[in-house]
């Protein structure tokens, strides 16, 4: 098929585009119509299927063969028309169905009026400069994760006649009421409550403070008044609570019998060395999608475009249909949520728009990077990318490839993998103040030159390449 499209721009961001289909694809259109009609229609006489051309036409009339061709091919030859032309439409087009006529021996001719995503160009993208972000590790910082492995190793040991402060643990009962009326959750058993945690109401950290082993106490517990159960909200609690043990960590001792219980080196050397390695190769990668991200951004808020408000409608309507399946899911209701999060609903449509504003600058400057530097992504690539999401979701390769095929899911899968790639390039040529790119920082930093310490400093300081994630734009939906 070779239709013939040109577009006539009506306005900023909507065009007309005119279509001609060739008169030798309508003529092999009506054909298929006919045998499609024949197997679907029964003629007295003639099996499913088997029905002369002539007698079907005769029985239904060619008006009826028309209507078929343009049910069956419009949006074939809609969709070969946009792809030769190049433009991404936004929402449906306005297309007058019924004026368009289909008549064989003749070119099928047709137009359309729609919105589309609007073209950006960037005059510069490359060389933008940015702040460095830091990424030393300290020998503080080092400690911090050492004295976090060694919490994760800690015994909690009972503490006999002491006073509970703030990081003890004290094993308690407790059975509470709301207007004498039980409640769920609110009898435990052998609960035990780190003093100073958030994982218990506020009261109770209270009233334990400088409490010992056998103390018996009466905590009075205001309920939030956005909770969604209008039974509970506002109202005073109150909890009968017995504090049967006081408990304290103990962390084992920084050693090297400490390191060979939590890793597999044999000294406490070998695994602080571990731990700032780990640490430099993270704060790298955080580093990198800093500057990455920083680039973007500066991009985004410089471009001159009208976003077409049904991108920004369509973004907001997925945002908030993505938040509803999430709470159904858990058995809230948006309403309950709102209120819970003291949120309205002008207020959360008003951050869906910005989020989505955002989003769609983010990903216009991304498309036109691709575009400029005519990125393309290899199958191997996207078999990568397959490979890894199907070990991830422990499926096999070929079940998440159909998959992605069956919900046309591999053009938004290579779609994403250009905007990565883009990403990655901007940062790669982005610029710290009064140096080179970063991509030249690299190859300056080669193997053969890391032999002094100098050297060995500046590669430190530099960011080194790693896949980004998702660009920024679309955030959890708690934080609506």
């Amino acid at each position: 098929m070779a239709v013939k499209a040109e577009k006539e721009v009506l306005e900023e961001n909507k065009v007309l585009m005119k279509v001609e289909v060739p008169a030798d694809e309508i003529k092999k259109a009506i054909d298929r119509a006919f045998r499609d009609i024949a197997r679907e229609v029964f003629i007295p006489g003639f099996r499913k299927g088997k029905a002369p051309r002539r007698v079907l036409q005769a029985r239904l009339g060619m008006e009826a063969i028309y209507e078929e061709v343009k049910q069956s091919n419009l949006p074939d030859y809609f969709e070969e028309a946009l792809e030769q032309l190049g433009i991404e439409p936004v929402g449906e087009p306005d297309i007058d169905v019924d004026e368009i006529e289909v008549e064989e021996g003749k070119p099928l001719v047709f137009e359309a009026t729609m919105e589309i995503v609007p073209e950006v160009e960037l005059e510069e993208y490359k060389g933008i400069e940015v702040e460095k972000p830091e990424e030393e590790v300290s020998e503080e910082e080092v400690e911090e994760a050492l004295e976090s492995m060694r919490d994760k190793f800690a015994q909690l040991e009972v503490a006999s006649g002491k006073k509970l402060t703030e990081g003890d643990y004290a094993l308690i009962d407790f059975t509470g009421t709301v207007n004498d009326q039980p409640f769920e959750g609110s009898s435990v058993n052998d609960y035990m409550l780190e003093l100073g945690s958030e994982n218990i109401w506020p009261e109770f950290n209270q009233e334990l403070k400088d409490k010992r082993k056998g103390d018996i106490l009466d905590v009075k517990v205001k309920m939030p008044e956005q909770l969604p159960d209008e039974e509970m909200a506002g109202k005073v609690a109150s909890f009968k609570v017995i504090v049967k043990e006081v408990k304290v960590k103990k962390l084992p001792e920084a050693d090297d019998d400490f390191a060979k219980e939590a890793s597999q080196f044999d000294t406490l050397q070998e695994l602080k060395d571990d731990i700032r390695s780990k640490m430099e190769e993270a704060k790298k990668a955080r580093a990198e999608e800093m500057v990455r991200l920083q680039v973007l951004e500066k991009l985004a808020e410089s471009l001159e475009v009208d976003i077409p408000e049904k991108m920004v409608e369509d973004f907001s309507t997925r945002r908030r249909a993505e938040l509803e399946a999430r709470l159904a899911s858990r058995s809230i209701s948006l309403d309950s949520y709102l209120k819970a999060m003291d949120y309205t609903e002008k207020r959360m449509q008003e951050e869906f728009t910005e989020e989505a504003e955002r989003y769609i600058r983010n990903e216009m400057v991304l498309d036109a990077v691709v575009q400029a530097e005519e990125m393309e992504v290899s199958d191997e690539e996207l078999d990568s990318e397959i490979n890894k999401t199907a070990e991830m979701l422990n499926i096999a390769p070929e079940e998440y490839r159909k998959i992605l095929e069956e919900r046309e899911g591999l053009r938004e899968l290579r779609e994403e993998l250009l905007r990565r790639n883009a990403l990655k390039f901007l940062g790669e040529h982005a610029v710290f103040a009064g140096e080179g790119t970063i991509k030249d920082s690299e190859k300056e930093s080669g193997p053969e030159e890391e032999t002094s310490e100098e050297s060995e400093e500046e590669t430190s300081e530099e960011p080194q390449e790693k896949t980004p994630e998702e660009p920024e734009g679309v955030e959890e939906e708690e934080e609506a």
